[in-house]
């Protein structure tokens, strides 16, 4: 039996929603395709009439399994980075992306310490690869990201990174790298289908490299957190701000924030509260329960992200501060 599978949390949440004057959770959640499809875009939706006829429940434990990420399974193609209203400025002043070097991004990043130290103890394709991550000038520029906005956007430290969005798509080409600092097999690759790429093939093509699974978890990890870094321009087929997609997508972030606080995780014990999320980012379990998905999609273990009430509201506050001014932008920088 599933923990909170109980419906009664259902019709407390719609119940909520309408007397705050908001549209029902059933509508908010509905344009969403829930085929439990890895791609997240807001273009990809179902029938909302289809969608509407299946449990609440369901549609809330789709919407986590759709946002999981796991070691084992780490192909995503689809990235969302939060920055500030000054640097998309500059963003649609240059119309390019990456930018940041461990050179210029000021104390080097956990990822750029730990690539140094790997390329100065490892040998064979593992230092070639991690070398090639430093030292060519195609892979030299990075922006951290996830697969959804709402898992970054309160942050991995004291500061938040900024109300506005990035959304970047990688060419159906690229190849995924993943790197684990704390394991004894460091690096890992898969191409976007997350059929493995051996490590041998990818030192002798780098290029292919679009972004790396950064995972830094066990006990050795002051606070336990993973991201994507995205490095390669000519493995980014597109990167968009201020669209309509994004902004329904973090409409439907907010409802689901919103859906699992005043509803199955409203009665969370406090134990349940404080559990960390990252042992359940290793691989999914042969039985999933809505808390197993909530940590599953998560990027930071940290308190920010403890399923308490007053943490999602937060984190849904802070999505309603999205801000999407100005025209839509979307830009192919393998045509530049």
């Amino acid at each position: 039996m599933r923990l909170f599978g109980d419906a009664r949390f259902v019709g407390l949440a719609l119940a909520l929603a309408c007397a705050c004057g908001h549209p029902p959770l059933e509508e908010r959640l509905a344009p969403a395709d829930l085929s439990g499809e890895k791609d997240m875009s807001a273009g990809a939706r179902g029938s909302p009439a289809r969608v509407a006829a299946e449990p609440t429940l369901a549609r809330l434990e789709a919407r986590l399994a759709a946002r999981a990420v796991y070691h084992e399974d780490y192909a995503r193609g689809r990235l969302y980075t939060w920055t500030t209203a000054a640097q998309i400025e500059a963003l649609r002043a240059s119309k390019t992306l990456l930018v940041a070097t461990a050179a210029t991004d000021g104390r080097p990043s956990p990822f750029n310490r730990a690539l140094a130290r790997l390329a100065a103890e490892s040998d064979g394709p593992s230092r070639v690869i991690a070398r090639a991550l430093i030292e060519d000038a195609r892979l030299a520029k990075r922006r951290y990201a996830w697969t959804s906005p709402f898992a970054t956007t309160m942050g991995l430290g004291t500061r938040r990174y900024g109300d506005a969005l990035i959304e970047l798509e990688l060419d159906p080409r690229a190849v995924i790298l993943r790197f684990m600092p704390y394991e004894t097999d460091q690096l890992a690759a898969v191409d976007l289908r997350g059929e493995p790429v051996a490590l041998a093939e990818l030192a002798a093509a780098p290029g292919r490299i679009g972004a790396v699974y950064h995972a830094r978890e066990g006990p050795r990890a002051h606070v336990s957190f993973r991201e994507f870094v995205a490095c390669n321009p000519a493995m980014i087929a597109s990167w968009s701000i201020a669209t309509p997609a994004l902004e329904a997508l973090i409409e439907e972030e907010r409802a689901l924030l919103e859906a699992l606080r005043v509803g199955p995780f409203a009665q969370l014990p406090e134990p349940a509260q404080r559990a960390p999320a990252a042992p359940q980012w290793r691989a999914p379990g042969s039985t999933m329960t809505l808390l197993d998905r909530w940590r599953a999609s998560l990027a930071f273990d940290n308190d920010r992200y403890r399923p308490s009430a007053g943490n999602l509201e937060a984190i849904e506050r802070a999505l309603a501060g999205y801000d999407g001014r100005g025209p839509a932008l979307v830009v192919d920088p393998r045509a530049r």
